[in-house]
This record gives C-alpha cells, sequence and structure tokens, in this order.
C-alpha cells in the first residue's frame, strides 16, 4: 500500500464499527415507522389491503437487507476488536469444525499453520460451508482439502437453483432461489481476502466450484508467541 494511503485505511478501521451502527440507526428507525403507517393504514381503511402489505412487506425486506451489508461490510474488512495481531493457528482443526457443523464429509490433513485471527478464520470458513450447501446440490457435493505453500479448500457439485448465475453469488446483493438475501459467500470473501487469500467460483457445464484459500507456512514465528 501507498504510503499516503495508510492514514485513509488506519481512519476506516478506527471508525467501520462507529459508522455501521450509525448507518443501522436509521434503518432501523425506517422499518418501526413502516410498522406504524401499516398500523395505521388497516385502521384508516378498516383492514389490510393486500398490495400495500405486500410493498411493505418489501420495504422492510430491503431494509433488513441494507442493515446485513452495514455489518458484513464495515465489521468483517476490518480486524476484529480485542483481539491484537494475527498469530499462527492451525486452520485444519477449525475446518473440521466448521464441516462438521455443516454435515459435509470431508478428509482434511492433520495441521496447517495459517496467519490470522482465529475467530475470523473460523467465521470464514462457517460462512464457506454454508453458503456452498445452499448454493450446491447435497447428493452431489465434493469437498476436498489441498496444501502446496497454502490452504485449499474446494466444494463442489451442481447448482440447486435452476436459474444460476455464477457471477451474483459474491455480490452482497445475491438473493438465493427461495428469495431470501444470502450474504455468506460474500462475506467469506471479504474476511479471506483480508488475510490474503482469495475465495473464487468456476463453472464448467453444470459443475460449479468454489475454492477458498489462505497463505501458509509463511509466519512460522507467529508460532512461538
Amino acid at each position: 500500500m501507498d504510503s499516503w494511503l495508510e492514514s485513509f485505511a488506519s481512519t476506516g478501521f478506527r471508525r467501520s464499527s462507529d459508522t455501521a451502527h450509525d448507518l443501522k440507526t436509521p434503518l432501523n428507525v425506517a422499518v418501526l415507522n413502516l410498522e406504524l403507517l401499516r398500523m395505521r393504514i388497516r385502521k384508516v381503511a378498516g383492514g389490510e389491503d393486500e398490495k400495500v402489505m405486500a410493498y411493505a412487506r418489501s420495504i422492510e425486506s430491503e431494509l433488513r437487507r441494507m442493515a446485513q451489508i452495514f455489518d458484513a461490510f464495515f465489521i468483517l474488512s476490518t480486524p476484529p476488536k480485542g483481539e491484537g495481531e494475527p498469530v499462527a493457528i492451525d486452520i485444519c482443526a477449525l475446518c473440521s469444525e466448521a464441516a462438521s457443523s455443516a454435515d459435509v464429509t470431508i478428509e482434511i490433513p492433520d495441521s496447517v499453520g495459517v496467519h490470522g485471527h482465529e475467530s475470523r478464520i473460523r467465521h470464514a470458513l462457517n460462512l464457506f460451508f454454508d453458503g456452498a450447501t445452499r448454493l450446491l446440490r447435497p447428493e452431489e457435493r465434493l469437498a476436498t482439502v489441498a496444501t502446496n505453500g497454502q490452504f485449499v479448500l474446494s466444494v463442489a457439485g451442481k447448482p440447486a437453483p435452476e436459474e444460476f448465475e455464477l457471477a451474483k453469488i459474491f455480490k452482497f446483493y445475491y438473493t438465493d432461489a427461495e428469495g431470501n438475501p444470502d450474504l455468506s459467500l460474500a462475506a467469506a470473501r471479504l474476511i479471506a481476502e483480508t488475510y490474503g487469500g482469495e475465495l473464487n467460483a468456476s463453472q464448467d457445464r453444470d459443475k460449479v466450484v468454489l475454492q477458498l484459500s489462505f497463505p501458509s507456512g509463511a509466519y512460522e514465528k507467529s508460532s512461538d508467541r
């Protein structure tokens, strides 16, 4: 990073949590007033207007989605509070826990060290498996781990949605096949990139491969801490 940009980055880190809270406050007020508006309309109209209620539900859903995006971006793009500097951690142990929680069968090496904050790496793995299991059909999913200078976690399979666009799954505005906001893969990619890793996807005909990676072995000195 150019030296003149460092002050921009450090200021963003310091203000991110406060900014997320400040942005969510008017959204919460808007949701509250929307509910009061719905109550008022029901009272004046003597009942519910189906179209008005549908519009109101749509507005509320988008407001709540915006709050989730603010949390994901402003909090996850900065270091976790109170955890100090990144340290060497065993990502295999964290991956095993996340896979088990997501009911994903996978063979994982005994130990691979990566440099990061344990809570944040764990969160990235949980988000990755959450997004992958929603996106790919369970009967055709295959999860693997490879290590070659980096830790590479891959999940491959056929997408569950009939209408699937690869470019959209990493958008914070992504909506799943059931119409629900799904920030899991976008948030996981954000975390990975903050620690020098990547989260990518590729598609070959009807097969999709999601790949999460973190550099390994570059910070062995941290294991002495």
